[in-house]
């Protein structure tokens, strides 16, 4: 009957661990490893991060190429091209000079200028491929042949009129054209300067709402990731190492814990499962044992007394006695059978506790393992720091950049100045000239007018050098930002640390209770083997004692003796399965 009481506890409790097993399955596809959940959370920041930092750096060198771009080419070609204007006017007044004064130092001047015109053409061609400006460069070569084969030739030749005519009827009218054409082009090339300008502002906008983007992405997706993985280990671990505590105490009726996922932490409290199980079947194994060997030992004893008392009358109680002695070598060798699968079951019991604690030497390992992960992205993270601060000293040295084009601008506007200042010089000679420096002054209107342009255009180009400070100032100001969020993502991933150091600390202690409760089940098994020692010394007793019940008419007093020595015998068995039941008591079932 109890035997098949308890196989049916056993069967019952292999019957819910294997509905367990299935309920696993039926949740879904899950991470089967710790590790591979940690190194998924942690190449999703890293990732985010690479992204961040690689469209900072894509943003800043197109910025820097389109600044070169503009200084390098345009505002270069910008310069040329005012000096080309500027030498075309002096050339002018060096011819109109030379004709009216007849001075060869005009002459000489007209050379000079003409040189460095030249000089300002191959600039200028070396920058810019374009037609028009080809166009132009060839006008005013032929505008210089004009000047020396028609003008200063027939004034050599002593044609002094007809250079005269020919340089107020042809020459001038063709300069005024080709200043014009000199204005188109620098009109083109402040064009083209502004456009240089949008594109650089428009990328730093766009840098700015990509940075920052970003950064709100990588730290949102961060602490998400972060809670979510903390949470997913800590909560079952929580849970095991409560109900270890639990059962440390004896409690064994509890539900079976939730098994969520199929990595170690559902392993671990899948095993804990088992472990409870089995131990709820060997406690109520225990107990019945208990309460059968209490029964026989207080039988026994009973019967070892009445032996006893009964040994004067032995001629007339014998055949009871061999009765009553068969029926107690009968009940002792049932209880050895009871009390030796008993062991058996005790053996089993162990054994799943080594087993669960091997498990939990396991978890450790991998909570070892992700602390180790996590100083390494730690790591990363401080690459990245630094990736983010050799940003910010790169659009530093753009602001120096902006600061040279201001410099330039400032010469350029030195260079306006002293235009002016000869455009009102050639005035003042155009008017001591009367009558003939009237042409002469014409061309110095024409050179102050376009000074006063290249005035206005230096402070257009002045705006735009100051907008582009201003961005680039907004990009900095937003890579500083970006720093910092990198900062603050550093010290979350440490207190991510930091709380893997609290799962560590919590794993330890709760592989030190297993390893308490399996001490435990090794001392319930020395103890069930003391008992089944018990039981078979009472059953070799009881043979011993139906065996002298045959010679008890010539005996009496040793059977007497004997009957003592089972009742000692059933008394120490009585106590150690009061003992035993003690134990029993100590766990809730």
């Amino acid at each position: 009957m109890e035997n098949n009481i308890e196989e049916k506890a056993i069967t019952k409790g292999k019957w819910n661990i294997k509905n367990w097993d299935l309920s696993i399955f039926k949740k879904g596809l899950n991470f089967k490893s710790l590790k591979t959940k940690i190194l998924l959370a942690f190449m999703t920041i890293i990732v985010l991060v690479i992204i961040l930092a690689t469209i900072t750096v894509v943003t800043i060198s197109k910025t820097n190429e389109s600044t070169e771009d503009m200084v390098d080419t345009e505002l270069a070609l910008l310069m040329a091209n005012d000096q080309l204007t500027i030498s075309l006017s002096q050339r002018i007044a060096a011819a109109r000079g030379y004709i009216l004064f007849g001075d060869g130092l005009y002459k000489n001047l007209f050379n000079q200028y003409t040189e460095e015109s030249h000089k300002y053409q191959e600039q200028v061609l070396a920058l810019s491929d374009k037609p028009e400006t080809q166009e132009v460069i060839d006008r005013s070569t032929d505008w210089e042949e004009m000047v020396v084969t028609e003008v200063f030739e027939r004034y050599d030749n002593g044609d002094t009129t007809g250079a005269a005519s020919y340089l107020r009827s042809s020459v001038e009218p063709y300069s005024n054209d080709l200043i014009k054409e000199f204005e188109k082009l620098a009109n083109l090339r402040m064009d083209s300067i502004n456009v240089h300008s949008k594109s650089v502002t428009d990328l730093g906008k766009r840098s700015l709402f990509l940075t920052f983007f970003i950064s709100i992405l990588v730290i949102v997706v961060g602490i998400a990731i972060a809670l979510l993985t903390s949470n997913s280990i800590i909560k079952p671990i929580n849970k095991v190492v409560e109900r270890m505590k639990v059962m440390a105490y004896g409690d064994l009726s509890s539900e079976p814990l939730e098994v969520a996922s199929e990595d170690e932490t559902g392993q671990l409290s899948l095993a804990i499962n088992q472990m409870q199980v089995m131990q709820k079947e060997v406690m109520e194994g225990m107990k019945m044992a208990s309460e059968m060997l209490t029964n026989h030992s207080n039988d026994l004893t009973q019967s070892a007394n009445e032996v006893k008392s009964g040994s004067e009358q032995v001629a007339t109680t014998m055949q009871e006695l061999a009765t009553g002695s068969e029926s107690q070598a009968t009940t002792a060798s049932n209880l050895a059978v009871v009390m030796d699968n008993f062991t058996k079951k005790v053996q089993t019991t162990n054994k799943s506790g080594e087993k669960i604690k091997n498990s939990s030497v396991g978890v450790l390992s991998m909570t070892n393992e992700g602390k180790q992960y996590m100083e390494d992205t730690s790591r990363q993270m401080a690459k990245i720091d630094e990736i983010v601060l050799d940003a910010v000293f790169k659009m530093a040295t753009l602001d120096n950049q902006t600061q040279e084009i201001n410099n330039l601008v400032v010469i350029i506007q030195k260079i306006a100045d002293q235009t002016n200042l000869l455009a009102l010089n050639a005035a003042i000679e155009a008017a001591r000239a009367g009558e003939h420096g009237r042409g002469f002054a014409v061309v110095a209107d024409e050179v102050r007018k376009l000074a006063e342009q290249v005035t206005v255009s230096i402070a257009d180009i002045t705006g735009f050098v100051e907008k582009i400070q201003t961005e680039s100032k907004k990009v900095t100001d937003s890579l500083q930002s970006g720093y910092t969020e990198v900062v603050e993502g550093s010290s979350q991933i440490k207190q991510t640390g930091a709380t893997f150091n609290k799962i560590n600390s919590s794993v330890t202690k709760m592989a030190q209770d297993i390893k308490d409760i399996s001490t435990n089940l090794e001392s319930i098994q020395a103890n069930s083997e003391l008992m089944n020692s018990s039981i078979e010394e009472i059953a070799s007793v009881s043979e011993e004692s139906a065996a002298g019940i045959e010679e008890t008419s010539a005996a009496s007093q040793e059977i007497t003796s004997s009957m003592e020595e089972v009742a000692g015998n059933s008394e120490q068995l009585a106590d150690l399965a009061k003992g035993l039941a003690d134990m029993v008591d100590e766990f809730k079932l």
